[in-house]
C-alpha cells in the first residue's frame, strides 16, 4: 500500500481507538518535516533520489548492505554523488554485511568513498584496515573476539546533514515487493528534517572518530541513539518508565521479542491498570528459532490480559512502540540484543498526522494477524522444548 493510499484510509480506521496525538508544546524540539513509508520500493526510490540530489555530504550507516539489486543501486548512487564532489562516509556492520563487506569496501574506496566496518569477525583479516578499531593486528583480533556479540544495528542515511532517513529498512531486496524480486518484508521508514538533526550528525561524527562514550541524555529526546552500554541502560530505564506512566495504551510491534523480566513485568503492570496492551509479532521469521522463543512468553502475557497477535502476510521486520501519544519507530527490537548489545537508532514522531498514520498501519497489520489465545499458544513436543532451551540463549540472539 502506498503512502497516499494509507493516508486516505486513516480517517476510517483510526476512529477504532481515539488518539489525542497533540504536537509537542515545545516547537523547538519537534521535527520540521516527517515523511513515513511502509513499502520498501517507495522508501528506496525516495532515498536514492535524495542521494542523487545531495550537495555537500552523505553519511550512511547500516547493518545489512547486501550486494543485490538494492545494494548495487545505492553503491552506484554514492559513486555518482562522489563524482560531483559530495563528501561521503559509509559505516557497515561486520556480521550484518558479512557477505558483501569486502566487495562494497573495495568498490567504494576505489572511487574515493571511505568505508569502515564495525567489528569485523576475527577471521576477516582483509577488513582490519577498514575497522574503527586502531592498533596492531593481534590487538585488533583480540578486541573483535571479545566484542563479537556487539553489532551496529542502526539504519542511518544522513543527507547534507539536513535530512535523516531511518527506520527498520536495511539495504536489501528482501524489503521489496514480491513482484519486484523481493520478499515483501513488513517494515517502516521515515525521512525527517529539523534543527535536532545536528545532534544526530554530531553523534555520527563522534562515532566515526572513535569517541564512542557519549553522555546519555536525561530524558526522551526525539531520537534515541545507543552508542554505549550506559546509553543503552539509560534508554531501557526510560522505556520501562514510559510503560509504567502509560494511562491509555501500550502497543508494540517487534520482529524479535524476548525481553527481560523487567520489561515483561512493566507490561503486566500496565495491563493490570487496564491499559490497552497489544503486541504484534511475526508468525514466521528470518531467524527461525525466534517465534519458538517468543511463544514461551505467551502464557504469562495472556494471563495478564495482554493481547498478542501473529502477523500472517509476510516476514514482520518492523519495530514500533506506542505509549499513549508517544510513537517511536526505528531499529530497536524487544529482545536482549537490542537492549544490551547493539547500537540502535530510533525516532520519536512529533506530528499528529504522522502518529495517526502509524496508528492506521498498526491496526491494518493487526487485521492481517492471528490473535493468539490459550488454545493457540502451545508448540507441542520437541518444538516447545526447543523454544524453552533457546530462551536460555536469548542473551546471544
Amino acid at each position: 500500500m502506498s503512502l497516499r493510499t494509507s493516508a486516505k484510509l486513516a480517517s476510517g480506521l483510526v476512529g477504532r481507538v481515539p488518539t489525542n496525538a497533540a504536537a509537542p508544546s515545545n516547537a523547538r524540539e519537534s521535527w520540521t518535516e516527517e515523511h513515513l513509508f511502509d513499502q520498501g520500493d517507495a522508501f528506496f526510490d525516495a532515498l536514492i533520489q535524495d542521494i542523487d540530489q545531495a550537495h555537500t555530504s552523505i553519511d550512511l550507516e547500516v547493518y545489512i548492505f547486501d550486494d543485490d539489486s538494492v545494494g548495487r543501486r545505492v553503491v552506484n548512487a554514492l559513486i555518482q554523488a562522489r563524482s560531483r564532489g559530495v563528501a561521503i562516509r559509509v559505516l557497515i556492520d561486520g556480521i550484518g554485511s558479512y557477505a558483501s563487506s569486502v566487495k562494497h569496501s573495495q568498490t567504494l574506496r576505489q572511487h574515493g568513498v571511505p568505508v569502515r566496518v564495525y567489528h569485523p569477525l576475527p577471521w576477516q583479516w582483509q577488513l582490519y584496515s577498514h575497522s574503527l578499531k586502531q592498533g596492531y593486528t593481534l590487538e585488533k583480533a583480540l578486541y573483535f573476539l571479545s566484542r563479537i556479540n556487539r553489532r551496529d544495528h542502526r539504519k542511518l542515511f544522513l543527507i547534507d546533514r539536513q535530512r535523516l532517513w531511518t527506520g527498520s529498512f536495511n539495504l536489501s531486496r528482501v524489503h521489496l515487493p514480491i513482484t519486484q524480486g523481493g520478499e515483501g518484508w513488513r517494515d517502516f521508514g521515515v525521512c525527517i528534517s529539523g534543527p535536532r538533526l545536528q545532534q544526530v550528525a554530531d553523534d555520527f561524527d563522534h562515532f566515526w572518530q572513535q569517541h564512542q562514550h557519549l553522555k546519555p541524555r536525561k530524558r526522551l529526546p526525539y531520537y534515541w541513539s545507543t552508542f554505549s552500554s550506559g546509553a543503552r541502560h539509560h534508554k531501557n530505564r526510560l522505556l520501562i518508565k514510559m510503560i509504567d506512566d502509560a494511562q491509555r495504551r501500550v502497543w508494540i510491534m517487534s520482529a524479535y521479542f524476548a525481553p527481560n523480566h523487567k520489561v515483561v513485568n512493566a507490561l503486566k503492570r500496565a495491563a493490570h491498570r487496564h491499559v490497552d496492551v497489544r503486541i504484534i509479532l511475526p508468525s514466521r521469521s528470518d531467524v527461525r528459532l525466534f517465534p519458538r522463543i517468543t511463544a514461551t512468553y505467551y502464557t504469562d502475557l495472556l494471563k495478564a490480559g495482554i493481547n498478542i497477535y501473529e502477523y500472517q502476510s509476510s516476514v514482520l521486520h518492523a519495530k514500533v512502540f506506542f505509549a499513549d501519544d508517544s510513537v517511536i519507530l526505528g531499529s530497536t527490537n524487544f529482545n536482549h540484543r537490542s537492549f544490551l548489545h547493539d547500537l540502535e537508532l530510533d525516532i520519536g514522531l512529533s506530528k499528529a498526522n504522522s502518529k495517526q498514520l502509524m496508528e492506521t498501519w498498526f491496526l491494518q497489520d493487526q487485521d492481517q494477524s492471528r490473535r493468539v489465545t490459550f488454545q493457540h499458544r502451545h508448540i507441542s513436543g520437541w518444538g516447545n522444548m526447543l523454544g524453552w532451551f533457546s530462551r536460555l540463549l536469548r542473551y546471544w540472539l
